[in-house]
C-alpha cells in the first residue's frame, strides 16, 4: 500500500479526459469525469438507434455501445490513446465498464463468446497490438465472472476468440473517406477460419467504434456462415 503512494508521489497520475491528478483508489478516469461520461444507456434499451443503424443489413441480437462520440468531446481522446497511443491498461479498463453494462443488458445472458474485429497481419505488426482484443479482454473478466461462469479473470479471457476470424486484405482507415467508400473498403474485408467453430452459441462482437456499421456488417456476414450462430455487437463509443 504505502509502495503505491511513494509510486503516486513520484509518478503522478493523471485523468486521461480532463488531466487532474487522480487520488490513490482512481484508475484512468477521476470520479468527476466518468460521472459526466456520455453513457448511451443503451444496454438497457432494446431496439436502440445503433441497432436500427444495422436493421435491414444484418440480423443482430443487441449492439450496445458504452458512450457517445463527438468531435467536440474531451472524451474521444480516449479512443486516440487506444488506437494510436499504444494505452492497452486504459482499452482493458473501458472494456471492463463495457462488461459490468453489458452483464445486465437483457437479451444478452446466454453469451458464450467474445470475437475482436480483427486487424490486418500488417497492420497489427506495425501498432504492437489490436485495440478490439485489448478492450475484449476487459470485457470478458467482468462479463463472464460476474455471471458466475468463470472463477477469475485470466479464465475469463479464455471466452475470447481471436483465431476464427480474420482480416484476409488490408483496408484504408476508416477515419479518412467518404461514408460510401466504407462500405465498398469494408466488402469482402473478412473470413473465416477453418478451426473449431463455436455453433450454436451467443457470440460478442467487439470493436472501438461504432459509426457507419460497414466494419460490424463486414465481419457478421462471415460469423453468421458458423451454423445456429447468434451474434451481439458491444462498442466503446457510437457515433450518431
Amino acid at each position: 500500500m504505502y509502495l503505491h503512494y511513494l509510486l503516486d508521489l513520484l509518478y503522478p497520475r493523471t485523468c486521461k479526459v480532463c488531466g487532474r491528478l487522480l487520488y490513490s483508489k482512481e484508475q484512468h478516469l477521476c470520479l468527476h469525469c466518468i460521472k459526466d461520461m456520455p453513457l448511451t444507456q443503451y444496454w438497457g434499451w432494446e431496439e436502440n438507434p445503433a441497432e436500427k443503424k444495422l436493421w435491414g443489413r444484418t440480423y443482430l441480437e443487441r449492439v450496445v455501445p458504452l458512450f457517445f462520440y463527438a468531435r467536440e468531446s474531451p472524451y474521444t481522446s480516449l479512443i486516440h490513446r487506444i488506437k494510436y497511443k499504444g494505452d492497452t491498461a486504459l482499452a482493458q479498463y473501458l472494456g471492463r465498464m463495457l462488461g459490468e453494462k453489458l452483464r445486465t443488458a437483457p437479451g444478452l445472458e446466454d453469451l458464450e463468446y467474445i470475437v475482436p474485429v480483427p486487424l490486418h497481419w500488417r497492420k497489427k505488426w506495425k501498432r504492437g497490438y489490436n485495440q478490439a482484443e485489448e478492450i475484449a479482454k476487459g470485457v470478458a473478466e467482468t462479463l463472464f465472472v460476474r455471471q458466475g461462469q468463470l472463477p477469475c479473470g485470466t479464465s475469463a479471457r479464455m471466452r475470447v476468440l481471436t483465431r476464427i476470424l480474420y482480416r484476409r486484405r488490408h483496408t484504408a482507415t476508416q477515419t479518412k473517406i467518404t461514408v460510401e467508400s466504407k462500405w465498398k473498403n469494408m466488402k469482402g474485408a473478412f473470413d473465416l477460419r477453418r478451426v473449431e467453430l463455436p455453433e450454436g452459441k451467443h457470440i460478442l462482437l467487439i470493436d472501438d467504434v461504432l459509426t457507419t456499421g460497414a466494419t460490424v456488417e463486414a465481419c457478421c456476414h462471415e460469423l453468421q456462415k458458423i451454423k445456429g450462430i447468434k451474434v451481439s455487437v458491444a462498442t466503446l463509443a457510437y457515433v450518431e
